[in-house]
C-alpha cells in the first residue's frame, strides 16, 4: 500500500490532496486555511484521514466504480451532507458515481474509504445480513454519540498507531489487518445493536469460537482479522466480541494478537539466530513497531524475544 501525509494552507491545493476524487473545495469562513491528509491506497482499497479548519463547500464525484463511507472523528458542530443535516456522529454514504455536495463545519475530523462496490455489498452483506443492499442505499445513517465517541476515540488510537510507523503499509499482513479493521468498525455501525437482540445461547457462543478457531487453524499461515472472521461465520463484529469474551474471557482483537505472538514464538523456537532475525520473524506475523511487538511478547510469555531459546 502506498502512504503519505500532507499538510496544507490553500483549500485549492487541498482539492487534489487525495487520489481518486474528483472534487473542488471553496472556502467558506475567513482566516488562514489548514489542512491535514492521511492516505493510504491500493489498487482495491482507498483511505483517507482529514483534518480542517475553516468550512468548506466540497463538490464532485468519488473514485470510479468505488462505493465510499466516511465516518468524523469527532462531533461536528454543524453541516450538510447531500441535503441531510449533520448533528452528531453518523455515517456518510455515496454509492458509484454519486454526484455530492458537502458543507462542513468549521472544524472537521473525519475518515473516508473507498472500496470496489461489488466487495463492499458482498462485505456488509456477510456482516449485517440481506438487508445490506437497502442499508448501503441511504447517504446518511446517524450513529448514537456515545457509540460515535467510542468508535471514533478507537479509530484515533489505531491510525495514529500506523501513522508513527509508515514501513508497515510495506507489508501485507499489517495491509490487510490495517484495512479489515476500518472496514469491519465501520460496518458494524449500520446497525450495532443487531447482535444483541439476538437470543444466543452460551453453546452458540461457543460454537462461533470453536469455528473462529478451526479457520485460524487452516489458515495458520495466513494471518486472519476480524473481518475476516466475520465474513466466514457470516456474523456481526459485536457478536464475535460477545461470543470471545463469554467463552473465552478475552476479546477477539486480544485472542488474534495472541495468536500472530505465538506464531513468532514458534518460528523462532524453530529458527537459529543465523536462520532467522527477530525483527524478521515478527514481520512475518505483522508485527512493524520494534518497541510495541517486544512488549507485547514480553507481557505474554514473560520474557523479551531475545531471550527464547533458539533451534541450535
Amino acid at each position: 500500500m502506498e502512504f503519505r501525509v500532507r499538510a496544507m494552507s490553500d483549500v485549492h491545493d487541498h482539492s487534489f490532496a487525495v487520489n481518486g476524487w474528483e472534487q473542488v473545495y471553496s472556502q467558506l469562513t475567513p482566516g488562514r486555511f489548514e489542512s491535514v491528509v492521511m492516505q493510504v491506497q491500493a489498487p482495491d482499497f482507498l483511505f483517507f484521514r482529514e483534518s480542517t479548519n475553516r468550512s468548506v463547500a466540497q463538490a464532485g464525484f468519488p473514485p470510479r466504480g468505488f462505493s465510499s463511507l466516511a465516518l468524523p472523528l469527532q462531533r461536528p458542530i454543524s453541516g450538510t451532507f447531500q441535503g441531510y443535516r449533520l448533528e452528531g456522529y453518523a455515517l456518510w454514504l455515496l454509492d458509484v458515481g454519486e454526484e455530492f455536495r458537502f458543507y462542513t463545519p468549521e472544524t472537521l475530523h473525519y475518515l473516508g474509504v473507498s472500496i470496489p462496490r461489488a466487495e463492499m455489498h458482498t462485505l456488509a452483506t456477510a456482516v449485517l445480513g440481506e438487508n445490506a443492499g437497502t442499508l448501503l442505499e441511504r447517504n446518511l445513517v446517524p450513529v448514537a454519540d456515545e457509540e460515535g465517541e467510542r468508535v471514533g476515540a478507537e479509530l484515533t488510537r489505531f491510525l495514529d498507531a500506523f501513522q508513527r510507523q509508515p514501513g508497515a503499509f510495506e507489508n501485507p499482513v499489517s495491509s490487510k489487518r490495517f484495512k479489515d479493521e476500518i472496514l469491519s468498525v465501520l460496518l458494524e455501525l449500520f446497525n450495532p445493536g443487531r447482535a444483541e437482540k439476538r437470543d444466543v445461547t452460551h453453546a452458540t457462543y461457543t460454537e462461533i469460537v470453536r469455528r473462529s478457531e478451526r479457520i485460524l487453524k487452516d489458515h495458520a499461515e495466513e494471518p486472519q482479522t476480524i473481518l475476516d472472521l466475520c465474513v466466514a461465520l457470516r456474523c456481526s463484529r459485536r457478536t464475535l466480541q460477545t461470543s470471545f469474551q463469554r467463552v473465552t474471557n478475552v476479546s477477539p482483537v486480544e485472542y488474534l494478537r495472541s495468536v500472530r505472538l505465538n506464531g513468532v514464538h514458534r518460528l523462532l523456537r524453530s529458527t537459529s539466530h543465523e536462520a532467522l532475525m527477530v525483527g524478521d520473524a515478527a514481520a512475518q506475523w505483522g508485527f512493524m513497531h520494534p518497541s510495541y511487538f517486544a512488549r507485547e511478547y514480553r507481557q505474554l510469555f514473560g520474557e523479551l524475544p531475545s531471550q527464547t531459546p533458539r533451534k541450535g
